[in-house]
């Protein structure tokens, strides 16, 4: 069976959850008796994925490594992953505004280029000036808005695979949904919508209506419909009017880690850390992070709150902690990558996840495979899998605060929670969602 799997972005490349899901859920499908065409936007390259092989639309091929430039396609066990790489000004959770920002900041940034080159300017500037930008295509090739740039990839999907030879089509999120709908109308596939998220998760009542309708026209178009939690199931069926018989639930899994006990030993920080690793927006909740930090500081004065990320609130955030006075209890290292990632939770004495809307929840999973203990939203996917994370409604502030103190302060506690935990976490690996979506697939395919 061959599937041609549509996603927005490839590990190390990622701006949340979704690269990681992907990452983990193609490693186990690909122990099946399948193939799977990885589809991605052309953004940067670099991917760590050394048994891909990868495409543009033009059809020409390289390896993401820094090696070799020959096509590579690896065989895991019985099946193999391919990944093609689609030219698209597209990024995770971005939005029409950032969008827009993006494109009027990279025309600048290549008239700059025009310019200087001929201009005296010093050899290391010019260097800079010279880095390629993400595509060094002509601007004109981009559409105007987002969603001309989401039309634009779909028609560069349909063209380059409407003749290709496949079983199903699998996609990722809304940003794929046009190109999914459209091929699987020309070949009349199978289609899998995957949801990891909404648009009500992200915005609330005040969501963008045209990414809604996106959403909406996606799940009803679908023959099938994957989401990542009952939460999120419950979400599609009333938002969407999708039937719950239609919704399969893949809860997401995990690789155990080994905590780095080097970055332990380094004593880099000399108090308790409260992480919060996550993008800065409405939907992680950080401003409750903030509000409940300060409750805890005085009962635990030498904590530090570490808040890694990026984000749109990530200005209002750090107004409020210096409101609060609170500036020497918080450290903002940014946003994380690779063993950044690790480090953070290997150090990290417990981890806060304080989500307004959350679909799932990787992360709390990352953070107990680091032996970090975990405190989640009621209102998260996760929740539903983890039956020893201390909860908390995100809006109770009062009760956050005091399970932040009680893990900080009792390390008995946290010991428990994290051997309970990890009990938990061996059964949510991605070999069972990958089996469960293997499941999905042979069901909607007859075979």
């Amino acid at each position: 069976m061959k599937i041609v799997m549509l996603g927005w972005e490839y590990p190390p490349h990622i701006s949340g959850g979704l690269g990681t899901a992907c990452e983990g859920l193609t490693i186990g499908l690909a122990r099946h008796n399948l193939d799977l065409l990885f589809v991605v936007p052309h953004l940067f390259g670099g991917e760590a994925a050394p048994h891909m092989r990868l495409m543009d639309s033009r059809g020409e091929s390289e390896a993401f490594t820094e090696s070799s430039t020959e096509p590579r396609t690896t065989t895991t066990r019985r099946g193999r992953v391919t990944t093609v790489k689609i030219p698209a000004m597209l990024s995770p959770y971005m939005t029409p505004e950032r969008y827009s920002q993006w494109i009027t900041t990279l025309q600048e940034e290549r008239a700059h280029q025009a310019v200087s080159k001929s201009s005296n300017v010093p050899a290391q500037l010019q260097a800079m000036l010279d880095k390629p930008l993400p595509d060094t295509a002509s601007f004109d090739r981009y559409g105007g808005d987002i969603f001309a740039e989401v039309t634009r990839f779909a028609q560069n999907v349909v063209a380059m695979l409407q003749h290709e030879e496949f079983d199903v089509i699998h996609a990722h999120d809304w940003m794929t949904y046009p190109a999914a709908v459209a091929l699987a109308a020309i070949t009349k596939k199978p289609l899998v919508v995957h949801v990891h998220s909404l648009e009500y998760d992200r915005s609330g009542q005040n969501g963008n209506e045209q990414i809604n309708q996106i959403e909406h026209w996606g799940v009803q178009s679908a023959t099938a419909v994957i989401a990542v939690s009952y939460y999120t199931r419950a979400l599609v069926n009333k938002h969407h009017d999708v039937p719950l018989e239609k919704i399969s639930v893949v809860h997401n899994g995990v690789y155990s880690h080994r905590v780095v006990q080097s970055y332990r030993n380094e004593e880099q920080f000399n108090s308790r850390i409260v992480l919060f690793l996550g993008r800065i927006t409405f939907q992680k909740g950080p401003d409750y992070f903030v509000e409940a930090a300060a409750k805890v500081i005085p009962h635990v004065p030498d904590v530090l709150f570490v808040m890694a990320g990026a984000g749109d609130m990530l200005p209002q955030i750090r107004s409020r902690i210096r409101e609060l006075g609170i500036e020497k209890n918080f450290y903002f290292p940014g946003f994380l990558r690779g063993q950044e990632v690790e480090q953070m939770f290997s150090l990290a004495d417990v981890y806060v996840m304080p989500s307004v809307s959350e679909p799932f929840g990787i992360s709390a999973l990352e953070a107990i495979s680091f032996n970090t203990p975990v405190i989640i939203s009621r209102q998260s996917g996760v929740a539903e899998v983890l039956g020893h994370a201390l909860k908390a409604d995100f809006w109770d502030i009062d009760k956050l605060a005091d399970l932040i103190i009680n893990a900080l302060l009792h390390d008995e506690l946290r010991a428990d929670m994290i051997g309970m935990a990890r009990e938990e976490v061996k059964r949510l690996h991605w070999d069972a969602a990958a089996l469960k979506t293997f499941e999905v697939y042979r069901a909607v395919a007859g075979k």
